[in-house]
């Protein structure tokens, strides 16, 4: 009976993505379109259904798990349901908005996908891959809205558009699942839209409504986004004002002006410690379960001094890992001859392309800040090398997508 309902919601699910307007204005035919998207299903059944085949530890089948106590909750209680969304059970009630443990928002987070799931269970009768391809009925409009950006930007590199934005290995695998990387990766994708769209034309109600509400769920979902998005806006910003001609140099000063206050913080106001955000956030990963693909990592301390001596480690286990040779959990040589392939097309975008060009667009240039941001945050904080791969991959469309543009070059950027 599971498996009828699922082929009936398919077909369904087949016909609502290819009538979403927002899916339909991307210039997509519908035969792309239903193949995308049952490329994006199968990648998220496989992610689900790989750790239950080698019995492996994830969040997936304990989310499910989860989600059929809530569904029992709410058929026999349902406005305690919805009430105990909003109900702190620490001492510290609603503060600790950055942390990863008693943290009301830590945990708010996994609550509301639970919800959501306990919500899908009454349609799906708790089967788990119904429940997957109804996350990817709202995960679609991700990768839509990426490419809906870069067909704007490069309108001469199409194919390379669509398998920046719909096809990357790691993307695909994490951010089709039923999990918050589909959530986040879905209103990332519709806050740089509504962000590039509302610079490149004009801003509309729609979408400001886009850009503000995606932001709170991003905010919701994953707050260290926030700490990237900061400088690069404030650049992005003051780029489009004062410097369209060398938008670099805006970047360039807005970070280093926020190196420096932080320095003259720490200096004048050692109480003050603005980043034991981050190495908090460090310590409470490295106090979790050892994972297969566990790295050694320095401890972060809240200085200036413990950020810069711990910077190489950083960049390395943001941006190199894992190496082909790591060893650690089933899929880490999978996932490092990825990063092999990226480390070769940005080799082949720098000698063979028009990467120069890249940074001379403001919308582009706060791109790559934003994930170098992130990239640096995530080497600083997280010690093992497939969560390393896990958290990259929701921003690597921003990355890879025009490198991919680049080679060979083009005939223009918009």
């Amino acid at each position: 009976m599971n498996y009828f309902l699922f082929l009936l919601y398919l077909a369904a699910a087949c016909l609502i993505v290819t009538r979403i307007p927002f899916v339909k204005k991307a210039g997509l035919s519908t035969k792309t379109i239903l193949i995308l998207f049952i490329v994006r299903l199968a990648a998220g059944i496989i992610a689900v259904w790989l750790p239950a085949y080698f019995s492996l530890p994830n969040d997936y089948w304990s989310l499910h798990r989860e989600s059929l106590i809530e569904y029992d909750i709410l058929l026999n209680k349902p406005k305690l349901f919805f009430l105990d969304i909003f109900q702190s059970n620490y001492s510290n009630e609603y503060g600790g908005f950055f942390s990863t443990t008693n943290s009301f928002w830590n945990d708010l987070r996994t609550t509301l996908v639970i919800k959501i799931l306990a919500i899908c269970n009454i349609f799906s009768r708790g089967f788990i891959y119904t429940n997957t391809l109804f996350f990817n009925i709202l995960g679609i409009l991700g990768p839509v809205a990426f490419y809906r950006i870069f067909k704007d930007m490069f309108p001469d590199k199409k194919s390379a558009v669509l398998i920046g934005s719909f096809l990357l290995p790691s993307t695909l695998f994490f951010s089709s699942a039923m999990h918050k990387d589909l959530i986040v990766f879905t209103f990332l994708g519709l806050f740089f839209y509504a962000l590039y769209f509302i610079i490149r034309e004009k801003a509309s109600y729609k979408k400001s409504f886009i850009l503000v509400s995606s932001l709170v769920i991003l905010l919701l979902m994953r707050n260290f986004l926030f700490i990237a998005l900061i400088p690069a806006l404030l650049s992005l910003t003051i780029s489009n004002k004062f410097s369209k001609s060398t938008p670099l140099k805006s970047f360039i000063f807005v970070y280093s002006s926020m190196l420096v206050i932080l320095l003259l913080i720490s200096f004048f106001f050692p109480s003050i410690q603005p980043l034991a955000i981050i190495s908090n956030r460090q310590h409470d990963f490295m106090h979790l379960d050892k994972a297969a693909s566990q790295l050694t990592v320095n401890n972060l301390e809240p200085t200036i001094g413990s950020f810069l001596s711990n910077l190489p480690q950083a960049l390395n286990h943001g941006f190199l890992k894992p190496y082909l040779w790591d060893k650690g959990g089933k899929f880490t040589p999978y996932w490092a001859i990825e990063l092999f392939i990226y480390i070769i097309i940005f080799i082949m975008a720098l000698f063979r392309g028009n990467i120069k060009i890249l940074f001379r667009n403001h919308f582009l240039l706060f791109c790559i800040f934003f994930c170098f941001t992130i990239f640096l945050l995530i080497g600083y904080i997280v010690p093992n090398s497939s969560s390393i791969v896990r958290y990259k991959s929701t921003y690597l469309p921003l990355i890879i997508t025009p490198l991919l543009a680049a080679i060979n070059g083009f005939k223009r950027i918009t």
